[in-house]
């Protein structure tokens, strides 16, 4: 009977245990949006940042569906959001860096991602200005950890619009409207600069 019990209650914990490891994101890389998120599907993007805010956004009408083409002006932009602060951020599982934005003028939130490097092709289309933000952004502040951090600094960001079809990340859009991936991003005030 002990050796059933005994049995039994290994099997309980590795179903538990497989359950636990299926449901949870993990480090990968790929998915329906990736080449938007990674900007190797940059054909038709208009590269000349325009100016915005995360107010401006905000007003953006979803489209009625969101496809793996960039089918929006939204999404065929290179904005530019000159005085925005970065209220918090976090390490996501797979590696990218998110951002929550928060627009004091308006009292509005929004998301920005930069992709972790070891997703991001050779092919991508500004994989450096990428690769520099993200490290620009590491090497001046705390490092990220899974859990959200405070952070309230200031900073000039630079990136693509897209529509994300998940509104449920903290900080999200109702519209799903975010700027990801971010090319460029500079601290202007925070996280030692005054």
């Amino acid at each position: 009977m002990r050796v059933v019990l005994a049995a039994a209650a290994v099997t309980l914990t590795a179903a538990f245990a497989a359950q636990a490891g299926a449901a949870a994101p993990g480090p990968q890389c790929g998915g329906t949006l990736w080449k938007q998120m990674t900007l190797t599907d940059s054909k038709g993007i208009n590269w000349n940042p325009q100016t915005t805010t995360v107010g401006d956004i905000a007003k953006l009408t979803a489209p009625s569906r969101i496809t793996a083409a960039r089918t929006t002006a939204f999404q065929k932009q290179v904005w530019k959001m000159d005085d925005v602060v970065i209220e918090r951020y976090r390490l996501a599982s797979n590696g990218e860096l998110v951002f929550e934005l928060y627009d004091v003028a308006t009292n509005t939130y929004m998301n920005a991602y930069i992709p972790s490097t070891s997703c991001m092709t050779s092919k991508a289309t500004f994989r450096k200005a990428m690769v520099g933000a993200r490290n620009g952004f590491l090497k001046q502040c705390p490092a990220p950890t899974a859990q959200w951090q405070m952070l309230g600094a200031h900073a000039t960001l630079v990136g693509v619009g897209f529509w994300n079809p998940v509104k449920t990340t903290e900080g999200a859009l109702p519209n799903g409207a975010e700027l990801r991936p971010l090319v460029g991003l500079g601290i202007t005030q925070g996280c030692g600069k005054f």
